[in-house]
């Protein structure tokens, strides 16, 4: 028993020894590990040399979070470069922020953790990151008389900005944009103003864009809503025998008096004549449309 007693105990001197050997040094360093506050954050530098082949395993480092109910682990970084004397120096850097209201001046300690290091067949461990500090209460200094700069002063009240010009600015630009899109609404006869007598072509050309994609008889659906809207625009029924009077009523489709006449020409070959295919191209038609009804929005 004595010997497996000696035996085992070689045994973990040989692996402490090896261990220590695959990783050299741990050291970290922090700020001034005193008259530290509430709300302060602390930046600690872990450095760690390690032989060759050996590599740092990140897995084991700890993750940012809430560590206590007064400790934060902000943030971890960890850079790489060459150790002195040869193997590899890691850079363990980690950002902490204490929440600790101190009554007193205390010691308070940020845990440690591991750090591993592997080849890929053996593996290391040594604990790090362990620190030490000193917290201060916020409390205003006793003994003073009069007036002190050094006394703990009330917070500062935050500076409310006048928002009242910004606000009327913004009222009187929201204002003239919905007045303006009223304006364009009722000029291009959109919706509400769709319905209204005094732009039959405008709303014409809608109907029509839409009917001469249904082929054949879309387009001639198309021909008898245009014909309606010459007869709302003049007021009274009209044929093609009354394209002069509706001229000379109507003087700003004058412009367009030669396609008006085209217009009748072919709807008269399309309702009446023996070949009644022959109506006008879709493009053609939704063109002629459009033409009236910013002929209809100059008047």
């Amino acid at each position: 028993m004595r010997r497996l007693a000696v035996l085992a105990f070689l045994v973990l001197f040989v692996s402490a020894g090896a261990a220590a050997a695959q990783i050299r040094s741990v050291r970290t360093d922090g700020p001034r590990p005193f008259g530290v506050l509430l709300g302060d954050v602390l930046k600690l530098t872990t450095t760690v040399d390690v032989e060759t082949p050996f590599r740092l395993d990140r897995s084991t480092l700890p993750q940012p979070g809430p560590l206590t109910y007064s400790l934060e682990l902000r943030s971890i970084d960890v850079t790489e470069q060459a150790a002195p004397g040869g193997g590899t120096r890691y850079l363990i850097t980690t950002e902490y922020q204490t929440f600790y209201s101190a009554l007193e001046t205390g010691e308070q300690a940020i845990p440690g953790y591991t750090v591993a290091v592997s080849d890929g067949s053996r593996r290391a461990e040594a604990q790090a990151g362990k620190w030490t500090y000193l917290t201060s209460p916020l409390r205003p200094i006793q003994g003073q008389a009069g007036d002190s700069d050094q006394r703990l002063r009330p917070d500062a009240r935050p500076a409310i900005p006048a928002v009242g010009p910004a606000r009327d600015r913004l009222i009187a630009a929201a204002t003239l944009a919905a007045l303006l899109l009223v304006a364009l609404a009722w000029s291009r006869a959109w919706p509400p103003f769709h319905t209204r007598r005094a732009r039959p072509f405008a709303a014409a050309a809608r109907e029509v864009a839409r009917l001469v994609r249904r082929g054949e008889e879309g387009r001639r659906e198309a021909l008898l809503r245009l014909h309606r809207a010459f007869d709302a625009a003049w007021g009274k029924r009209m044929l093609g025998e009354d394209i002069g009077a509706f001229l000379r009523d109507r003087p700003a489709f004058t412009s367009h008096a030669d396609d008006i006449r085209t217009f009748f020409a072919a709807s008269r070959r399309a309702f009446f004549g023996r070949d009644r295919a022959d109506v006008l191209a879709p493009d053609a038609l939704s063109r002629f449309a459009r033409d009236l009804a910013r002929a209809e929005r100059g008047a």
